[in-house]
């Protein structure tokens, strides 16, 4: 049996094979902590906190936080239903600030595992007396 591949699923695949292979990792600020410790010291401090974000995210705690967060949808969209009511827009102004609210509700609440791990080693790394600049 052959079978023919698409160049566009082929370029679909290798580019999710290249990100899958390049795990995110924190960029650090060259500070006095970082020149103090050196780059091998911070390198293991980094990969210390990366591995506490994994177990908290993973647990029944981190996993309460990310439900949690969801709730912003809720308070949104009773929120943005108030201040159609207030306005006077009672027509379709509760409607139109309950649906407003609520899709800003979700999007201030909304937070992924992986954006939960990067907030928690940027804490942690701090913490430590690391400035994080950024992640490749």
């Amino acid at each position: 049996m052959t079978f023919k591949i698409n160049s566009r699923i082929t370029l679909l695949l290798l580019t999710f094979a290249m990100l899958i292979g390049c795990a995110s990792k924190p960029k650090l600020y060259p500070n006095k902590k970082y020149e103090t410790v050196g780059e091998s010291v911070a390198d293991k401090d980094i990969k210390m906190c990366m591995e506490r974000a994994e177990k908290y995210v993973g647990s029944e705690r981190g996993k309460n936080a990310a439900k949690g967060a969801g709730g912003g949808a809720v308070v949104g969209a009773a929120m943005g239903a108030a201040l159609g009511l207030f306005t006077g827009n009672v027509g379709g102004g509760a409607l139109r600030g309950g649906a407003v609210g609520g899709a800003g509700g979700a999007a201030a609440g909304a937070i992924s595992p992986e954006r939960m791990k990067k907030n928690f080693t940027e804490r942690c790394l701090g913490e430590k007396g690391y400035e994080v600049l950024g992640w490749d």
